[in-house]
């Protein structure tokens, strides 16, 4: 009879040692390849976003959204006046961020932060939420190099209002309670939704820090 030749402990050990690397090769690729993706649902949702916005202003006489206005029960954000425009609150949400989904209220909130400082007259301590007015976009003479919305979070660690960012600050504003600066989420970047109607990708040096003047992309000359 014929003897079934076993693998040796020697074979094994090799064996397992070319899968564990492999699998160090390959996981990194994996786990790259599924935040590449879960961007591209980020971009999507933003840019969807982006056009109930658009929608918007077609209606208001070009006027941009306020940043939020108060009611007896609540206040009703930016993100709210788009949504019948959309009527699907995921797209207020980007996948690979870690922002809570509801604001500290418990009221469900969004993973992007609007431009609110200079599109609106919003002021820094909301004083002026019953009276503030928004900008009109043809007062704007470069959509295409002026920052609408772009991910977002908290710039102030464990704020009273939550840890969303749905207020974006100017780069030359310092941080506070209930404001947000962008989410460099995506290889050390962010996706952006520009007034133009397009979204891209880019690090903050690139629309963010280190500008000349430091509000280049957010301020409206």
């Amino acid at each position: 009879m014929l003897r079934r030749h076993a693998f040796t402990l020697i074979e094994l050990l090799v064996v397992i040692a070319v899968i564990a690397i492999l699998a160090a090769i390959l996981f990194p690729v994996f786990a790259q390849a599924r935040e590449k993706a879960r961007q591209t649902a980020c971009s999507s949702n933003l840019k969807q976003l982006g056009t109930g916005m658009l929608m918007y202003i077609q209606d208001y006489d070009e006027q941009l959204p306020l940043a939020a206005y108060a009611t007896a029960t609540r206040a009703i954000t930016w993100h709210d006046m788009i949504d019948p425009y959309l009527k699907n609150k995921d797209v207020w949400l980007c996948p690979s961020s870690q922002v809570a989904r509801t604001d500290a209220n418990g009221t469900r909130t969004t993973h992007f932060g609007y431009n609110v400082r200079y599109l609106t007259t919003i002021a820094f301590d909301f004083s002026n939420i019953d009276s503030q007015t928004a900008v009109s976009l043809s007062a704007i003479p470069l959509p295409a190099e002026t920052v609408c919305m772009t991910d977002a979070k908290s710039s102030v660690s464990a704020s009273w209002c939550g840890d969303e960012g749905k207020f974006l600050l100017p780069p030359s504003e310092g941080n506070a309670d209930c404001w947000g600066r962008p989410n460099t989420m995506h290889s050390e970047g962010s996706n952006i939704f520009w007034l133009d109607g397009h979204a891209k990708w880019a690090k903050p040096a690139q629309f963010y820090t280190g500008q000349t003047p430091l509000n280049r992309f957010f301020d409206l000359e």
